[in-house]
């Protein structure tokens, strides 16, 4: 009969190599068609949280992260909150929590004193407390200003960041650093006041065009360049992929860029040495950024012209080899970015900004001391004045 059947000896092994390569693949299966959601800590309890398609899922963590705060105050700019704004709105409520919203005009010039004392005085007319908690929508200039204003709202208040741009993404929103423009220059009037939390959803980029992704992946090429030559050369050999926004070569840029700044924040804070170095590019970047030119540029690329002049006088000095040189100039136009100082801009207002640049000690221009691709001297180094002018004027006769 049937029950006389012996079980026949290959059945087990043959389900066993069946299963096995299954089990073996399924984690990788899962884990890739998921994209799980990384924590970076940063210092203190801030910490990032780097991965696709969290949005939605804010306003929950939101209200299990901040159970003593009575009230939500979302700052965002015109443009992002047409995108963002209404749904991240209608979450918050949607979970019970206490929430209102201020919208700024777009772009750089609402990063100064006024726009400032305006968002502060919708907070007072809110009868915003000590209890409440500002939620930064945008790019960087939201989360500059909003971050200022928490600083100092009650000489205090909690922040969270939920950049919308590359450059927030892997910059501007890590690390605390917040500040408004003034006439004298960018960035000079600010504190230092770290964010609770920062949502860095990649998903958030598919509204922006090609000159805003490049801007932001030029301070990704700089944090390969000071300190992460993986990522450099992830960056070097990927360009078409990333500037697609291809989602895993993206998330991968974005999460080691901003593990490289989180892991110079965690050492120095308040920038009293190493997180100087972060502004490779940024001594004759600023300048180029602070001048009126024909035409618009926006940070990453005068970030990107930065560097390359920078990496130019450093060479001469004898810093940093000819062919890295042309390898971090070549990866930069890769990416669509401009190298070339625009002429229109006169050596001597160059100078003049570069005098009132924050690295500076002693009244010396300092600039970060690239070494070699992915190495970079604990400290900016002074230049001389001297000879910034002279290579400047060189570039003049050219």
């Amino acid at each position: 009969s049937c029950h006389d059947l012996k079980p026949h000896p290959l059945r087990l092994p043959t389900l066993h190599v069946i299963l096995l390569p299954l089990l073996l693949i399924l984690p990788r299966m899962t884990s890739s068609l998921s994209s799980p959601v990384r924590s970076i800590p940063v210092v203190g309890d801030s910490t990032v949280k780097v991965g696709p398609g969290q949005f939605s899922t804010i306003p929950a963590d939101l209200k299990k992260r901040f159970p003593k705060i009575s009230k939500f105050a979302i700052v965002s700019d015109e443009n992002v909150w047409k995108h963002y704004g209404p749904a991240l709105l209608k979450g918050c409520k949607d979970q019970g929590l206490d929430t209102i919203a201020y919208q700024i005009k777009p772009g750089e010039k609402s990063k100064c004193r006024k726009v400032k004392a305006e968002v502060e005085d919708f907070l007072l007319e809110n009868r915003c407390l000590r209890d409440t908690c500002v939620i930064a929508l945008g790019g960087g200039v939201v989360g500059d200003l909003a971050g200022f204003v928490a600083a100092t709202y009650l000489r205090g208040v909690p922040v969270v960041q939920i950049p919308t741009s590359v450059m927030a993404m892997v910059d501007s929103s890590v690390g605390g650093k917040t500040a408004i423009n003034v006439p004298a220059g960018k960035n000079l009037i600010g504190a230092f006041h770290q964010p609770r939390v920062v949502y860095a959803d990649m998903k958030l980029l598919q509204t922006l065009n090609d000159k805003q992704v490049k801007e932001g992946l030029a301070e990704a090429i700089k944090m390969g360049c000071i300190r992460k030559p993986k990522l450099f050369e992830y960056m070097e050999k990927n360009a078409e992929a990333i500037m697609k926004q291809d989602p895993e070569a993206l998330s991968e840029v974005i999460f080691d860029a901003i593990s490289g700044k989180a892991d110079v924040v965690s050492q120095d804070e308040k920038e009293r040495g190493l997180r100087s170095t972060l502004n490779f590019g940024h001594t004759i970047g600023h300048a180029v950024e602070a001048l009126p030119k024909k035409e618009v540029l926006y940070h990453g690329e005068c970030v990107a012209i930065g560097m390359v002049h920078e990496m130019a006088i450093l060479s001469e000095m004898g810093h940093l080899d000819k062919k890295a040189v042309d390898r971090i100039t070549a990866c930069l136009k890769a990416y669509g970015l401009p190298t070339d100082i625009p002429e229109e801009l006169k050596v001597a207002d160059l100078m003049h900004k570069m005098t009132i640049d924050k690295k500076n000690k002693n009244g010396k221009i300092r600039m970060t001391c690239v070494t070699a691709i992915g190495a970079s001297k604990p400290d900016p180094i002074p230049v001389e004045e001297a000879l910034i002018t002279k290579y400047l004027a060189s570039l003049k006769k050219q």
